[in-house]
């Protein structure tokens, strides 16, 4: 299960994720996400993403597939994903496999929300 929410104040794009998905809810979520990604551009000027996937459980291969890569999201030099899990163990693999510094992993929604904030500041960008 999986719901997106815009944070207007913050300028954030949210997404909690909760158990195991389905292939065809991993492609609600990546069309989801496309659009959500492109609403925020126009309306923000960029695209800030804090995903909570704390409850989230390790998802099948069929399903990983069809998730889009944080850098296949990432379009421009102020756009920034977050991602908060729920173990040390899943943000290390997660650490491992990121090389894009627009994108960090967190164990906390506030650490994560800190982040994000502290880079729309340092580009000019504010938070309300």
């Amino acid at each position: 299960m999986f719901a997106f929410r815009t944070d207007e104040q913050k300028r954030l794009v949210c997404m909690a994720i909760s158990g195991i998905l389905s292939v065809e809810e991993a492609d609600r979520l990546t069309a989801e996400l496309v659009a959500n990604a492109s609403t925020a551009r126009r309306r923000f000027g960029s695209f800030r993403f804090l995903v909570d996937a704390r409850e989230s459980l390790v998802q099948p291969t069929a399903t990983m597939s069809r998730f889009k890569s944080p850098d296949e999201v990432l379009e421009g030099p102020d756009d920034r994903y977050a991602i908060v899990l729920g173990s040390m163990l899943a943000k290390m693999q997660t650490d491992r496999l990121t090389s894009d510094d627009r994108m960090k992993s967190f164990l906390s929604v506030d650490s994560a929300e800190a982040w994000l904030s502290a880079q729309a500041a340092t580009r000019g960008t504010t938070t309300q």
